[in-house]
């Protein structure tokens, strides 16, 4: 009885060892991480990514209520008061889409200057993925991948907020708030991405960015007050910034801004470019400094 026990034990074990699929061989996993390196180096990313989500969550709940209710809400009533709403709509649905797109462009900003420097300096872990069949163009390829998914995660979470406080006026065709905060992002990140990936030291280089690109974009982009209330030699200041380019989308969609339909295709192809151009630039030196 003993016998016929551990047999049906043993031929049981056989069988399931053999429905079990046969190993890749080393060329056939090599093969697979070609085709899909993308998709691991987003996967590294995204567990990178978990050491600060509480930063991530932070910048995409924490900061949206505190702006809304600095801006919106408290300097709201103040310039509704004192403008007598010459801008038409109240001011917190004037400045919200503007609130939505600035923080999608800090977390671009954010991703795409210590992250790279991470990547090719502090921590090297570009320079450990040459040792598998992943080529620097899917190392590119899969950080876009992943900070385009931070980029949505926080503008669905702002938008969920803005919608629950009634903050935009038309919730269904605000929608498109989201896509535009993902367009404006890559527009930003995407050249930033293809000028951090030549640094090879840091020398204060992204307080600079920070300072003298951001900050005045966030202030002269037309955010916070029509772009056409500054002196005309400032405003193209505000032209060749995408976030003036992606607040004048998103308000169309909030507030029903007036914008004719080839201005929406001068907005949307402009930031288009710059995520090409940012993109081709960021590929070519991914390959530069990896392989040379």
């Amino acid at each position: 009885m003993t016998e016929q026990f551990s047999s049906a034990v043993v031929d049981d074990a056989a069988e399931r060892v053999r429905s079990l699929p046969i190993p890749m061989t080393h060329d056939e996993m090599a093969a697979a991480v070609a085709r899909r390196g993308s998709i691991f180096a987003m996967e590294t990313w995204l567990i990178q990514a978990k050491a600060y989500v509480g930063s991530i969550l932070g910048v995409g709940i924490l900061s949206p209520l505190l702006y809304l209710m600095a801006m919106g809400v408290g300097l709201g009533v103040v310039v509704d008061r004192a403008s007598g709403n010459s801008l038409g709509v109240p001011y917190l649905h004037f400045v919200v889409p503007a609130l939505l797109l600035s923080t999608a462009l800090q977390a671009a900003t954010e991703e795409n200057t210590f992250t790279i420097m991470a990547g090719f300096k502090w921590r090297e872990t570009y320079f450990g993925a040459q040792v598998t069949p992943v080529t620097p163009e899917q190392l590119a390829g899969g950080h876009v991948m992943g900070v385009t998914l931070r980029y949505v995660v926080t503008c669905s979470i702002y938008w969920v907020i803005l919608a629950v406080l009634g903050a935009i006026p038309q919730p269904i065709q605000g929608l498109l708030l989201i896509p535009i905060g993902v367009l404006c992002a890559s527009a930003v990140g995407l050249p930033i991405m293809a000028w951090s990936s030549t640094l090879t030291e840091d020398k204060g280089q992204f307080a600079l960015l920070n300072r003298f690109v951001i900050m005045p974009m966030l202030l002269f982009a037309g955010t916070y007050f029509p772009l056409e209330t500054l002196p005309l030699f400032l405003q193209p200041l505000g032209w060749v910034s995408p976030l003036w380019h992606g607040v004048e989308l998103g308000r169309a969609v909030t507030i029903g801004a007036a914008l004719s339909p080839v201005m929406v295709v001068v907005h949307i192809g402009y930031m288009v470019a710059l995520c090409i151009g940012g993109w081709v630039l960021a590929r070519r030196h991914y390959r530069r400094r990896l392989i040379g």
